[in-house]
């Protein structure tokens, strides 16, 4: 995302902010599914980048490399909770997007580990064939990091 306050667009169609939010909400709530791995897909571009570097996970690409995270993810956790915030669309170019959110995340893990963060997500989006979809995506911690994510989401 584009940083200072003279970069962020001064208007933004309604109709826009409103399809991009509702492509985060529509990821927090495929993520939260726990099992359509191929409708989580279906929000990324073929190339996108899902990079969770910036919270200690990898960072994957493309449909093969996201699917290679999420399935293990989702097998292995038995409840997910995403609570999104502060949306605001940083870039507005065309077909091309940027846009960023605060959002607190809540796990449960099948051996009873739990863990809560409470991250900044950041989507770089472009529509394609009139859909916005998800071009790259990555976060940064808000607060301090639990030990209790690496645990869960980090497999030897």
């Amino acid at each position: 995302p584009l940083e200072g306050a003279d970069m962020i667009p001064r208007h933004v169609p309604i109709e826009e902010r409103i399809a991009l939010e509702d492509l985060l909400t529509a990821y927090c709530l495929a993520v939260d599914k726990l099992g359509d791995v191929d409708g989580l897909l279906s929000l990324f571009t073929t190339d996108a980048v899902l990079d969770l570097s910036g919270i200690h996970l990898p960072k994957v690409e493309g449909h093969a490399g996201i699917r290679g995270f999420f399935e293990p993810v989702f097998g292995f956790m038995t409840h997910h909770a995403h609570f999104v915030s502060n949306f605001q669309v940083d870039r507005l170019d065309g077909d091309h997007a940027s846009t960023s959110a605060y959002v607190m995340g809540m796990g449960v893990s099948s051996d009873g580990n739990s863990v809560t963060v409470y991250v900044k997500y950041f989507l770089d989006c472009v529509r394609f064939a009139g859909r916005w979809k998800i071009k790259k995506f990555y976060e940064t911690a808000l607060m301090p990091l639990p030990k209790s994510l690496t645990d869960i989401h980090v497999k030897d």
